[in-house]
């Protein structure tokens, strides 16, 4: 069973992940709140409570980019590189912030593109762009992936979620049995 240390705010935290990810041990370290920078100040503890995980999945940004701040790929930057030194072989993978109703689309894709840089210059890290999905899976009125305050995901958003860290972790451990 992969074991995945899942990093992040309340959108990791409120995911039930023996649900969504059957065949994956999930260590979920979400923090309902929580802004990047908060998140980097308890990366060293996080380590030190997981020592070896299978893969590492980091989704943050959500909250500072609700309140306009858009430093934090920075931030990220600077966490993966504290990732990469301290689980040197571990598969590293940055999630893209949702793209919630309630965030300008230029934002969103700008700081998706700094995300999908700093995976780029991070050995064996994989930028994991789930906007697409979430455009083509979820549709406003039948089948919405975010509940009415715009930020959180509904079920059908976890599905779709659950279902791109699948395909991921597929390409990353494909003699792995996920369900």
């Amino acid at each position: 069973m992969i074991k995945l240390l899942m990093l992040g705010d309340s959108l990791v935290e409120w995911g039930d992940w023996g649900k969504h990810l059957p065949g994956v041990a999930v260590i979920n370290r979400g923090i309902a709140g929580e802004m990047t920078e908060e998140l980097s100040n308890r990366l060293m503890d996080e380590i030190d409570a997981c020592p070896e995980p299978d893969a590492v999945l980091i989704e943050s940004g959500t909250n500072n980019l609700l309140f306009g701040y858009m430093f934090f790929p920075a931030i990220l930057t600077s966490m993966l590189q504290r990732l990469r030194l301290c689980y040197p072989h571990t598969p590293l993978i940055l999630c893209s912030l949702m793209p919630m109703p309630i965030v300008a689309a230029h934002d969103l894709e700008q700081v998706n593109r700094e995300l999908a840089q700093a995976a780029a210059a991070t050995d064996n890290c994989v930028f994991l762009d789930v906007v697409g999905p979430f455009r083509e899976q979820c549709l406003p009125i039948t089948h919405p992936g975010f509940l009415n305050d715009q930020v959180h995901l509904s079920t059908r958003g976890y599905q779709v979620w659950a279902g791109a860290i699948t395909r991921c972790l597929r390409e990353l451990f494909p003699d792995a049995p996920l369900g």
